[in-house]
Parts: C-alpha cells; structure tokens; sequence
C-alpha cells in the first residue's frame, strides 16, 4: 500500500471515534476521503468507507450515488 494512502486512512481512523464529540471530524474526513478520491481515484475513497464505521455514520450515502 502506498505511504500517502496509508497515511489517508490512519487519519481518517483516529477521527471516526470523535464523530460528533469533536468540532471538526467531520471535517477532516471529509477533506481526506477528498484528498484520497483526487489522488487515488474515486473507488479508493468508497473503499475505505465501505471498510469502517463511516458507512453507518453518514457517509454510507456515497457508496451508492457515485
């Protein structure tokens, strides 16, 4: 797995836990799931989303629209 992409999901598994308690989680998901869709392409982003507790947090949405 490439560094950058391993970096991506690290990120965004230390924020899931804080969804709703801390102010800007889901911001930074968001512009991870972002950076990892421009630089990795979409599937990736969805991927990572099917893979952990984002797909009951909201995010599950994305899998089925794109």
């Amino acid at each position: 797995m490439d560094n950058k992409l391993a970096n991506h999901i690290n990120t965004i598994k230390a924020e899931i836990p804080y969804v709703d308690i801390k102010p800007y989680s889901h911001n930074i998901i968001n512009l991870t799931l972002a950076s990892v869709a421009e630089q990795f392409g979409d599937e990736q982003a969805k991927k990572i989303i099917a893979s952990t507790e984002l797909k009951y947090m909201g995010w599950g949405c994305w899998l089925e629209k794109y």
